[in-house]
């Protein structure tokens, strides 16, 4: 099962929002707070609300009450942040994939800590994926991935946590085999995709891999 965190990060295009959720037909939708007010833009509803609610707009809380929206409200003063407990819930419900939208731009603090969410949820046992309207995110540890895209894309590999060892990158400009890329050392920026599918595989460590979904 896959589950949608939407958080009340910065979003520009709503209509890459609208095609996300209506394409991939999620089997949970959950908003962090603040994140529903751009569903209610969209007359989208939401399976769970979760947070202070403090950046909830009073229109959509209410419109979200009257359509049977699950509410979860906690305290301001907390240790979890929204996207953690959004993240708890997920894996309550038995998801193996998280998508995180909403997660990039605005404060930088902000999306560097959505991004190490990523290392989080992978410790968790599910795989995260944060999508915008640029790029898409993945992580992988000790183990491989096949990446769909169109040839041409700039996909970049940037080892987290460590170092990692035994990547062998196939399908793309600049490839690799049983290489190790140091932590630190952004060699693997800005590589090709030779066709729409390539593979990336770590035999040890984490990788981040970022797709760019248009010409950089």
């Amino acid at each position: 099962m896959k589950a949608c965190i939407l958080l009340n990060g910065k979003i520009e295009d709503l209509n890459f929002l609208k095609e996300a959720i209506g394409n991939e037909k999620y089997d949970y939708i959950i908003c962090a707070d603040g994140g529903a007010n751009y569903l209610y833009k969209l007359n989208i509803v939401p399976d769970y609300i979760l947070g202070d609610l403090d950046s909830l707009q009073l229109k959509a809380k209410d419109y979200f009450k009257e359509k049977g929206v699950n509410f979860k409200k906690f305290p301001e003063r907390k240790n979890e942040t929204d996207a953690q407990l959004c993240i708890h819930l997920a894996k309550s419900l038995g998801v193996s994939q998280i998508e995180l939208l909403g997660a990039l731009g605005g404060r930088i603090d902000h999306t560097v800590a959505n991004i190490n969410l990523m290392y989080y949820i992978k410790k968790l046992g599910i795989n995260p994926v944060i999508k915008n309207d640029k790029e898409d995110l993945y992580m992988i540890e000790s183990e491989f991935i096949d990446i769909c895209g169109e040839k041409g894309d700039t996909l970049s590999i940037l080892p987290v946590n460590g170092d990692a060892l035994g990547i062998t990158l196939e399908k793309l400009e600049y490839p690799l085999k049983d290489d190790t890329i140091k932590y630190g050392n952004p060699i693997g920026i800005s590589n090709i995709m030779e066709s729409k599918k390539c593979r990336i595989t770590v035999n040890k460590g984490t990788l981040l891999i970022v797709k760019n979904k248009v010409p950089v």
